[in-house]
């Protein structure tokens, strides 16, 4: 008891020292606790949100869409909980890309921010981002244009029905509507000829020639028989019933997380935001996706492995499921669009016949007026050969003569009139012979089976979280190194203060034991107090600090807290041990002393020569107490080194803190200006054609704004160094290497040496090709240079790649190979399908986004992006974590700080015997003062400089850390980081002195009279 009662009294007695641990502890303890819980606390909000909104498990897609009947077998697969289609269409809301999707059922609920969910036709509920965007409400009406929808039924049946337009303007000739009954009757008298003409104009139905009378000239054909040709045999609809809408809520989606929206073959090619409609604004009957809740998933969290590993082997066991959907669908939709086809060609074919049949009735209108002309040239002949003049009989034959001529030319405007029916006739073959090569080469289709995984903004997510749990692998550590330094140097001289009243304790036969709970206590209650005060705020106030700047990037609820004792224990843990033992490792030596011996004060060292005296032409030169100063420098070597290290380590610590900003931060000037010299890129289809392939290049050649471009051949590898989980990986076939070195520069980070890539490397025979690795990818899996890499393609085919070299990149995996030895061994021919482009300095945002909009909407184009939204990307990503380094920078200030001060403190505190006999000896207290200040200047400028060269090889070890397998950081600290770390290092060191000579004027100069020496 009296030993607690005395431990206590020794807390109140050196206020100062406890405090000094206390908080020591305590920042270490708020760092390892709230940085260590940030991220499972970030995954654990998110994964609530995703249960409580019902996200889906796993999504299938397909290029052919799903059926009725297709979801009902998905629903029936074993493990399937339940299934829930969806159908989505990418359109235009002014100039920005929308994706509009059917209102969620069962899945993917949305979380609505404010009003409610379309129920009716002309509702929508819009995406949160578009209230920023657009400054839109509930209530405001927004209309979607649709750049695919053309009038192309409506030209057909123009096209088509232009005979039957001239047959309403003209009575005399039908085409379906009216019927058109040419005739030219004979009469049976030789010498009259008598030609008459009915008309039937019967609207309502277009009536078949009679066969039994040989006088008719009927032209009555069906030419409306391709008007299906092309509009029924499309796989896909993308059509709604309304464009208009009035918005009736505003509401969050869990399909998309991120504030990133993905990518469309519309517009710029970069989706704004998403809109929620009823399903019967969809006029197809087809799904574009179907999403599936899985039975085992129900009590699992996600970003769990035990979550990630069932999900990904059960979209991996579905594959071939889907498959058979796909073909299914393809079968259907060959089957019947041929059946549509054969159809048309029978109305062609029908239309053939009935044409003929018209030209038969027409030729025998052609060859009766012949005759009746003939009859008439004979009739004339006798007429002018008889020597009686018949003035009735001229009269009659020029009237007949008239009405030939009117028959006849009623006949040729017959012949005209389906002369244009049959070439419309042979357009529509035509027509269905394209049509057919359509179907011929109809996609057979692809199906998708994704997990979670295959969620841009879901894995985004987890990784930033991660980000978090990274930086806590190292900071934390740092801190309780200092602390437990700093812990020593005190306890150490608390000790030897007490030298005479442990002795006195143990002469009155107290234990070893019983002794030692003095400062072993004083050390725990300092690291448990620290340690618990730590924990509080920092597992509260660090992970909704980062969680906010994250919430830039994110569209989540607010952060919800676990209870995480491993981590509380651990860090209270970690501390307590750190300080206590090193209390323990101070205190054992005198505890194990004989009770005379620390009865008696401690010898003071014997003064020594020291080496700068050895060196005349400068001590010589030197003050008095500028050499008592050195002598006192050299002579104490414990406390030299001790402060030595712990400025050191401060000053590292803001080195790091700052250089970490560089870091960062220099990565997207190095990516995207030093290595990255392009502006954008256009992916190419998979089945795009030749033509298509042209077209594309011809537009971007003859683009103003487009100052050079390239194709080369890009894929994302399914698997490299045998590792099938690997994100960021891409090949990139270069056909032009020294055009390549345009948009994007080779060479070695270190010396900026430029790498040549290697042509002509192939061997067919060993399946191999040299080809360069950048140094991520390199590092990550400890490739060296002559290294043999097996790389499984997309496709699945199998190559194997020499690393030839190893070459800057800071984001994203590339591995660079000749276009040549790539094609050569590979399964697949391969061709160029991504098209990098440079833009002219002074080309505008407005210029670049309508070459984009027309580039992503021609045939063969897949998607399109601009480097400057990956750099925004980026940007707002690195200023989120930005958050954490300035907390760090903080904390590092702090504990620098915090150290000084406890180093100063008991640097006064151990020679108050020294001060005290100087002020005697008549020293004023200013300079009393600068004799402390030479000794501690002198040790805070080592210390300094060994903590900037510290700092940098912390840095680089903590980078290669904290980074993700895609992306390299700087390895690089600014000048400013360097002089800005020393600066504060050096303020910290003058504040304290300026603290310390407060002190030194309040020491007793009485004190001088207890001394030994």
């Amino acid at each position: 008891m009296v030993i607690i009662t005395d431990a206590f009294r020794e807390i109140r007695k050196s206020i100062k020292r406890f405090l000094s641990l206390l908080l020591l502890v305590m920042l270490a303890a708020a760092f390892l606790s709230g940085l260590r819980t940030t991220s499972p606390d970030m995954k654990y909000t998110a994964s609530r949100y995703y249960k409580d909104r019902k996200l889906m498990d796993i999504r299938m897609l397909s290029t052919l869409g799903f059926m009725e009947e297709d979801l009902l077998k998905v629903s029936s697969y074993e493990g399937v909980a339940y299934a829930e289609g969806s159908r989505q269409v990418d359109l235009l809301l002014g100039n920005l890309v929308v994706s509009v999707f059917s209102n969620p059922g069962d899945i993917n609920l949305l979380y609505l921010k404010e009003g409610r969910y379309a129920t009716k036709n002309g509702e929508c509920v819009i995406d949160s981002l578009l209230v920023d965007e657009m400054g839109l409400k509930v209530g405001d009406v927004i209309t979607l244009t649709d750049p695919d929808k053309d009038d192309e039924d409506d030209e057909v049946t123009e096209s088509v029905n232009d005979n039957a337009d001239t047959a309403k303007d003209d009575p005399e000739i039908s085409t379906g509507e009216k019927d058109k009954n040419d005739s030219v009757s004979e009469n049976s008298n030789t010498e009259s000829i008598e030609t008459d003409e009915s008309e039937d104009t019967n609207k309502d139905e277009a009536k078949p020639a009679d066969s039994g009378n040989d006088n008719t000239i009927n032209t009555d054909f069906d030419t409306e028989v391709d008007s299906q040709v092309d509009t029924d045999i499309e796989v896909a609809s993308t059509r709604l019933n309304d464009y208009t809408y009035t918005i009736v809520g505003i509401a969050d989606s869990p399909l998309f997380v991120s504030v990133d929206r993905g990518t469309s073959n519309i517009g710029t090619g970069t989706i704004a935001a998403f809109i929620y409609v009823p399903e019967t604004e969809y006029d197809w009957d087809y799904y574009t996706a179907i999403y599936l809740m899985l039975d085992k998933t129900a009590d699992m969290e996600a970003y769990t492995s035990e979550y990630e590993d069932y999900t990904k082997d059960f979209a991996k066991k579905m594959e071939s499921f889907a498959d058979g959907l796909v073909e299914s669908r393809y079968e259907y939709l060959h089957d019947k669009s041929q059946s549509i086809l054969d159809d048309s060609q029978a109305k062609i074919d029908d239309g053939r016949v009935r044409l003929d049949e018209a030209q038969a009735q027409i030729d025998d209108a052609q060859s009766k007026i012949d005759d009746g002309l003939k009859e008439l040239d004979d009739t004339q002949k006798m007429i002018d050969e008889s020597p009686y003049e018949m003035p009735d009989v001229q009269e009659q034959l020029d009237e007949s003569y008239k009405e030939l001529a009117e028959a006849q030319e009623e006949v040729d405007d017959a012949k005209a009139k389906i002369a244009d029916a049959r070439s419309e006739i042979e357009d529509g073959q035509t027509r269905i012979d394209d049509a057919q090569k359509d179907i011929d080469d109809m996609d057979t289709g692809k199906s998708y089976v994704l997990s979670r995984s295959g969620n841009t903004g879901y894995m985004n997510f987890k990784q930033d979280a991660e980000k978090m749990g990274d930086l806590a692998k190292v900071f934390p550590a740092i801190f309780y190194l200092v602390a437990a330094l700093s812990c020593l140097t005190s306890m150490t001289r608390m000790v030897e203060d007490h030298r005479g009243e442990i002795g006195t304790l143990k002469a009155l036969g107290f234990g070893y034991s019983m002794i030692s709970i003095k400062y072993i206590g004083y050390a725990f209650l300092a690291s448990f107090t620290g340690g618990i005060i730590g924990l509080i705020w920092g597992c509260t106030l660090l992970p909704v600090l980062c969680f906010t700047a994250w919430k830039g990037q994110y569209t989540l609820p607010d952060l919800k807290l676990i209870a995480q004792p491993d981590i509380y224990i651990m860090s209270v843990g970690i501390a307590v041990v750190t300080v206590t033992g090193t209390a323990y490792l101070a205190s054992r030596v005198e505890l194990q002393a004989r009770p005379a011996k620390l009865m008696r004060p401690r010898a003071p060292k014997a003064g020594k020569r020291v080496f700068l005296e050895k060196i005349g032409f400068i001590w010589n030169r030197l003050k008095f107490s500028s050499k008592v100063s050195c002598r006192n420098l050299f002579r104490y070597k414990q406390r030299f080194w001790m402060t030595v290290i712990g400025i050191a380590g401060c000053t590292s610590l803001l080195v790091v803190g700052l250089g970490l900003y560089d870091s960062l931060y220099t990565v997207i000037d190095k990516q995207f200006v030093e290595v990255t010299h392009y502006d954008a890129y256009l992916d190419i289809s998979e089945d795009v054609t030749k033509d298509e392939r042209s077209a594309i290049d011809n537009e971007i050649e003859n683009a103003a704004l487009v100052a050079d471009h390239m194709a080369v051949y890009t894929d994302m590898p399914a698997s490299v160094f045998g590792d099938d989980s690997i994100l960021g990986t891409y090949i990139i076939a270069v056909r032009d290497y020294d055009a390549f070195k345009n948009f994007i520069s080779i060479a070695h980070r270190t010396d900026n040496e430029e790498v040549v890539m290697t042509k002509g490397s192939a061997d067919i025979q060993k399946g191999t090709a040299k080809a360069l690795f950048t140094e991520k990818l390199a590092d990550t899996y400890d490739a060296k240079i002559g290294d043999e890499v097996e790389v499984v393609m997309s496709d699945d085919s199998v190559v194997k790649l020499i690393v030839a070299d190893i070459v800057e990149n800071y984001v994203y995996n590339y591995i660079y190979v000749d276009f040549d030895d790539l094609n050569a061994i590979t399964d697949e021919e391969l061709s160029d399908n991504r098209f990098m482009l440079k833009y002219n300095e002074n080309a505008t945002d407005e210029q670049i986004d309508d070459l984009s909009s027309k580039l992503v909407a021609m045939d063969g184009a897949s998607s399109y992006t601009r480097i400057n939204s990956v750099v925004d990307r980026f940007s707002k990503s690195l200023a989120a974590v930005n958050v954490a380094v300035g907390i760090i920078i903080v904390a590092a200030a702090a504990l620098a700080f915090i150290v000084l001060y406890n180093l100063t403190n008991i640097n006064i505190t151990e020679r108050v015997r020294e001060l005290a006999t100087l002020k005697v000896l008549g020293f004023t207290d200013k300079e009393t003062t600068n004799y402390i200040y030479r000794e501690n200047t002198v040790m805070t400028l080592v210390g300094i400089v060994i903590g900037l060269f510290l700092g940098k090889y912390l840095l680089v070890w903590l980078m290669s850390t904290v980074e993700n397998n895609y992306m390299m950081f700087g390895r690089d600290v600014s000048v400013r980081s360097y002089i800005l770390a020393a600066a504060l290092t050096a303020g910290f060191s003058l504040f304290v002195n300026i603290i310390a000579h407060f002190s030194i004027q309040k020491i007793n100069m009485v004190e001088s009279l207890k001394s030994v020496e």
